[in-house]
């Protein structure tokens, strides 16, 4: 995925827009590619809003912020941050990187979910972070969220890493 087109657009996903999850066949379906992949944050589990996951990241590991234009966004080029564990109380999250070779297409669907509109009151906000795969640190799209919650953290399993799942999934 590291010699992917220029204008192609990564994604780190973490909930329900991972494969086989409910959110996945309508919005990220028409990935290129998919792989497994990880980042350094906190997720939680938001009973609220009808048990969504979420994820903090250390604003530190924040390398650019999402606007209205993802075609755009894809042009953005910043080397990777570190892959160590920042200061703090942070898990690694199991996710996916998936690929999108049309983001001004693809995004704005995912946006729209994520109730993401490149302004300080949306749900989530979509950021340029650094994400581990098997071949190294990359670059990386994702959804976190910077308002208050009521989430409840989840705790890495035994592999030491974080990987949210709901209730009816089945892998």
């Amino acid at each position: 995925m590291s010699g992917a087109d220029s204008r192609a657009l990564r994604l780190f996903v973490y909930g329900t827009l991972k494969t086989g999850c409910c959110n996945y066949e309508r919005h990220c379906s028409m990935a290129a590619h998919m792989q497994k992949a990880w980042l350094w944050g906190r997720i939680y589990h938001l009973d609220r809003d009808e048990g969504y996951p979420m994820v903090e990241i250390s604003p530190a590991a924040i390398l650019a912020r999402g606007t209205r234009e993802p075609a755009l966004d894809a042009l953005q080029v910043c080397e990777p941050g570190s892959l160590d564990k920042p200061a703090g109380d942070w898990d690694l999250i199991e996710g996916e990187l998936m690929l999108f070779e049309r983001p001004e297409r693809d995004i704005p669907l995912i946006d729209l979910l994520e109730e993401f509109h490149a302004e300080e009151s949306d749900l989530y906000a979509r950021v340029l972070t650094t994400v581990r795969t098997v071949a190294g640190a990359q670059t990386a799209w994702t959804y976190i969220r910077e308002r208050e919650h009521d989430g409840r953290r989840l705790r890495p399993d035994n592999t030491g890493t974080v990987c949210w799942r709901p209730a009816d999934f089945i892998s």
